[in-house]
């Protein structure tokens, strides 16, 4: 069984270039690389299949003077350590202004099988909102816009703020980024 894991590079090279440059490395080193995302300022994030700890650590440590490595995570397919309802939405908000969607939405995610109501229909929206700009990352503006349309149905909620969450400002700008088709990235 593969071991999976995350990373985000920036590199010097055309993206094209990189990609494939990165592809290649992890490929001679037994990794299998997947699901490659690239955030608005120019850096890469991507799956790795490995069969070890000890295979990825040796691609990072190759990886190293092509990029500079934003970061790493170990095993993904271990099962995330519990947290209070508000360091959880911290941490959320914390990935998702670092646009760290994916991550992001698997927090929001862990958090929204506890919810219930109007609080779980917000959230769902806000995952959505996280699994568009991963798609965008990916360059498939279609599907992301197709989901940022399916999130604003969820993003009104009877409250000015979700825990800091200000619900108009995130609203504003899904209707924003539906009104020009441009997804640019926010905080929230």
């Amino acid at each position: 069984m593969s071991l999976r894991f995350l990373v985000r590079v920036k590199g010097t090279k055309p993206k094209a270039e990189f990609l494939s440059e990165v592809r290649s490395l992890s490929k001679s080193l037994g990794l299998d690389p997947r699901n490659p995302k690239w955030t608005s300022y120019g850096a890469l994030e991507m799956d790795f299949f490995a069969p070890s700890k000890e295979d990825f650590h040796l691609f990072l440590a190759a990886l190293e003077p092509l990029a500079k490595i934003e970061f790493s995570r170990d095993d993904l397919n271990d099962a995330p350590t519990h947290h209070s309802k508000q360091d959880t939405i911290d941490q959320a908000v914390d990935y998702f202004n670092r646009e760290r969607f994916w991550e992001s939405h698997e927090v929001f995610e862990s958090l929204w099988r506890t919810l219930s109501g109007e609080e779980k229909s917000y959230i769902q929206g806000i995952i959505l909102v996280c699994a568009a700009f991963v798609h965008e990352q990916k360059g498939e503006r279609k599907v992301a816009m197709g989901i940022f349309r399916r999130a604003r149905r969820q993003l009104d909620y009877s409250k000015a703020d979700y825990q800091e969450i200000s619900v108009s400002n995130l609203a504003n700008k899904v209707d924003e980024i539906l009104a020009t088709e441009n997804p640019k990235v926010f905080r929230i």
